[in-house]
């Protein structure tokens, strides 16, 4: 390859839908690693911000020969050379470091069945991340920004197979990149037929029938008791990382004072977008209040950190819940920590109010919410109510405010990116019962 032109770097990232620095003026860009592998060179690029965050590193693969403008190695030939480190688990040298191929699966798994040159092909819906489809057996999630540590995917999916959850694609292998850190830099699944997204799934029934019917009612019954099931294979007590940890006192009291806070950032950003929520903001203050009143009661434990109908699967008639990377925005440490199992809730209840809100965007008529939490919540705690406060105050203020942080988020969300939605978020929010 010719030496890389690193002035011209800084253009080109900002036309890759994986870079999370779009908008930010650069000051730098080093490769500050580079692995070799025949005709393939995977870079390790280290983007310097003039102000803000901290350098960012972001995995590039380039071929051999290319120069600026650059076109990154994804046909099918460099994928596979990818795939060969992962799946034969091998190592190899980097300039810095070493790249490592870790396999989870038991023998004769899909990794086996494979050919020694499967076809691949590339998914189009993808932003932060690149996913590559192995003869419609393997999926590989190719990491596009690196951080510290093991990918929260990775340690979840690690312990899900190790506790036998079976509602989520099975865990295959792994690609890890260590210098001066480690970093993960590809998760491989057991890649799943399915019929479409939880988010399609429910969106479509609900226009179609004007609203929730007795058979998908029960499908999200259904859902709520594999999330139920999931939060307790998560709560794993021999393994430190994910053993369920006791509500305090401080959490409470914590988590109180960051959703003061976001209220607040909230009635900043939207007031003006939202007539009443100024007026609105000393209900939903002393509501938030409660919370740090509470009776201690119930676990903290890890979750998926990013459930929504999104995230769940509709196949050959199951539920299945994936992609447990957390929010990609946030630090490892944060997507790390634990946190009352409602909040994974929260998210899933929230997106249930958008499915309905959605379908009356499309001319169906008013449908009530009340339906279809209730039959999620009947699921979740049908499998989950050991890790429940046993307090029901408790449980409610957790619930409530869990589900009020979630809103707040979504409406500083459509105010800075879809205007047309920002009624959503603002109605449910408005008409909270104080």
């Amino acid at each position: 390859m010719a030496d890389l032109d690193l002035d011209a770097l800084p253009a080109w990232l900002s036309t890759r839908r994986w870079f999370g620095g779009k908008g930010r003026p650069i000051a730098s860009v080093r490769v500050a690693d580079e692995a070799r592998l025949r005709h393939l060179r995977v870079l390790t690029l280290e983007v310097a911000y003039r102000s803000g965050p901290s350098p960012e590193r972001y995995l590039v693969p380039l071929r051999e020969g290319m120069d600026v403008p650059l076109e990154e190695a994804l046909d099918e030939e460099s994928c596979r050379i990818v795939f060969g480190i992962l799946r034969e688990r091998r190592e190899v040298r980097t300039r810095e470091g070493v790249l490592r191929g870790e396999r989870f699966d038991a023998q004769g798994s899909a990794l086996d069945a494979l050919p020694e040159r499967p076809g691949v092909r590339r998914l189009s819906a993808e932003q932060s991340n690149t996913s590559l489809v192995f003869g419609d057996a393997v999926i590989l999630k190719l990491i596009r920004k690196l951080v510290p540590g093991r990918n929260p995917e990775l340690e979840v999916g690690a312990l899900l197979a190790r506790r036998g959850f079976r509602s989520t694609p099975a865990l295959l292998a792994a690609l890890t990149l260590s210098n001066d850190v480690e970093a993960t830099i590809g998760v491989a699944h057991r890649f799943v037929q399915v019929d479409c997204d939880g988010w399609s799934y429910v969106l479509e029934a609900l226009a179609r029938d004007g609203g929730a019917s007795v058979a998908l009612l029960e499908e999200v019954r259904e859902l709520g008791a594999r999330v139920g099931e999931m939060h307790v294979a998560l709560a794993d007590p021999d393994d430190p990382a994910f053993a369920p940890e006791p509500v305090a006192r401080d959490d409470l009291q914590r988590w109180s004072r960051t959703l003061l806070s976001e209220l607040e950032e909230t009635v900043k950003v939207a007031s003006s977008a939202v007539p009443g929520l100024a007026a609105k903001a000393p209900e939903l203050r002393s509501r938030i209040a409660r919370l740090a009143e509470a009776k201690p009661s119930g676990v903290r434990l890890r979750q998926h950190g990013d459930l929504h109908l999104g995230q769940v699967l509709r196949s050959q008639g199951e539920w299945l819940i994936f992609d447990f990377e957390g929010e990609p925005a946030r630090p490892v440490s944060e997507r790390r920590q634990k946190h009352a199992p409602w909040k994974d809730v929260a998210g899933m209840l929230r997106s249930f109010a958008y499915a309905a809100a959605a379908a009356e965007k499309r001319g169906a008529p008013a449908i009530p919410r009340e339906p279809l939490r209730r039959a999620f919540l009947d699921g979740y705690r049908s499998r989950a109510s050991p890790l429940l406060p046993g307090d029901p105050a408790t449980a409610q203020a957790l619930l409530d405010s869990l589900e009020l942080e979630k809103l707040l988020y979504e409406l500083r969300y459509e105010v800075g990116h879809r205007p047309d939605w920002v009624g959503i978020p603002a109605r449910d929010l408005l008409q909270e019962a104080p």
